[in-house]
C-alpha cells in the first residue's frame, strides 16, 4: 500500500466522483481508477460498487475511508514537522470546527501578524470530535471545540463562550414567523445536518430523540457552505451558531424549546507542555472571546 493509492482513493471518496478526483489532483482518470483497483487487489476486498453515476462504498471502503483519511493527515503532519527541523520555528497545528473558524479564524490571524508575525500557523478543519481524536493521536497541539458537557480530564482547558443554537431558514417560511421552534414544529421539515462527528449536529439530533421524533435529513455534510447554500435556497432549513446565522442575509433565525447552547473551549493535552509559539498562540486565543 502507497500513500499515493490511498491520496487517490481517499479524493475520490470525498468527491464523490473518480472524474473529479483526477482534477482535483491533477491527473489522469486511469490513474485513479487503477490506485483503487490496485488497493482492492492488495486487500482481498471490494472497495466500491459502480452505479450508473459514479459510484458507491461497500462495508470496506467505508473503513478504509475513515482510516485514510486519519493516516493521511499523520503523514502530512510528519512532512510538516520534518521540514520544520531545519527551521528555528516549529508550527502550531490547530484544530478549528468550520462554524467557529469562521468566526474566529480571520481575527485570529490578524492578531498574529500584529502580535507575533514570525509565529508558524497550521490549522485543520473537523468536527469536535475528529478534533479532540487528533489531539489524542498528537496531530494537533491545539483546537478549539464544541462541547455541552464537561470534557476529560486529559485535556487543558480554556473557555472562551458560549454560544446558542438556533434554527434558520428562509424568512418566506411559514415557521419564519414563530418567536421560538420545537422539534415537533419540524418533525416533517427537510433538514441539512453536519456529519455525527460535529457536537452542533449531536445536540439536535437527540433533542429529536428525546421527544420520540426522527428527524428528516435531507443532507448531511461537513462543508459550512453546503449547509447555507441549502439553507438559502430554502431547499432544506438547518441549525447554525447564533453568532454564525446572523451574518446571513435574508435567513430567519429562532431559537429552539428547550434551548440548546454550546460552551467553546481552547484545549490541549494536559501532558503537553506548550512551547513557546503554542503559548503565544493560546494568549491571543484567550482574548479573541470572554466566557
Amino acid at each position: 500500500m502507497k500513500l499515493q493509492q490511498l491520496r487517490y482513493f481517499e479524493a475520490a471518496c470525498r468527491l464523490h466522483s473518480i472524474t473529479r478526483a483526477a482534477e482535483s489532483l491533477h491527473v489522469s482518470q486511469p490513474s485513479v481508477s487503477m490506485a483503487i483497483r490496485e488497493l482492492e487487489c492488495e486487500f482481498g476486498v471490494p472497495l466500491t460498487v459502480r452505479q450508473y453515476q459514479g459510484f458507491s462504498l461497500t462495508k470496506e471502503g467505508d473503513f478504509l475511508q475513515e482510516m485514510a483519511e486519519s493516516l493521511l493527515r499523520h503523514a502530512d503532519n510528519v512532512q510538516e514537522e520534518m521540514q520544520s527541523l531545519g527551521h528555528s520555528r516549529r508550527p502550531v497545528h490547530l484544530g478549528v470546527p468550520p462554524m467557529i473558524g469562521t468566526l474566529l479564524l480571520s481575527p485570529l490571524y490578524q492578531a498574529i501578524a500584529h502580535e507575533c508575525p514570525d509565529l508558524l500557523l497550521v490549522t485543520e478543519e473537523h468536527g469536535s470530535k475528529i478534533l479532540i481524536q487528533d489531539l489524542r493521536e498528537n496531530m494537533l497541539d491545539l483546537a478549539f471545540v464544541t462541547h455541552e458537557s464537561d470534557l476529560p480530564s486529559e485535556f487543558s482547558v480554556t473557555p472562551l463562550t458560549t454560544m446558542e443554537i438556533v434554527w434558520c431558514t428562509i424568512q418566506s417560511h411559514p415557521l419564519a414567523g414563530l418567536t421560538e421552534i420545537s422539534t415537533e414544529n419540524l418533525k416533517d421539515e427537510p433538514l441539512v445536518f453536519f456529519h455525527r462527528n460535529f457536537t452542533t449536529q449531536e445536540s439536535v439530533v437527540r433533542q429529536f430523540k428525546n421527544n420520540g421524533i426522527t428527524p428528516h435529513i435531507l443532507h448531511t455534510t461537513e462543508q459550512l457552505s453546503t449547509v447555507q447554500s441549502l439553507i438559502r435556497s430554502g431547499i432544506a432549513s438547518g441549525f447554525l451558531m447564533r453568532p454564525l446565522a446572523e451574518m446571513m442575509s435574508n435567513v430567519a433565525t429562532i431559537p429552539l424549546r428547550p434551548s440548546i447552547s454550546l460552551r467553546v473551549s481552547l484545549i490541549w493535552k494536559h501532558s503537553q507542555k506548550p512551547f513557546r509559539d503554542m503559548t503565544q498562540l493560546i494568549k491571543l486565543c484567550q482574548g479573541l472571546l470572554s466566557v
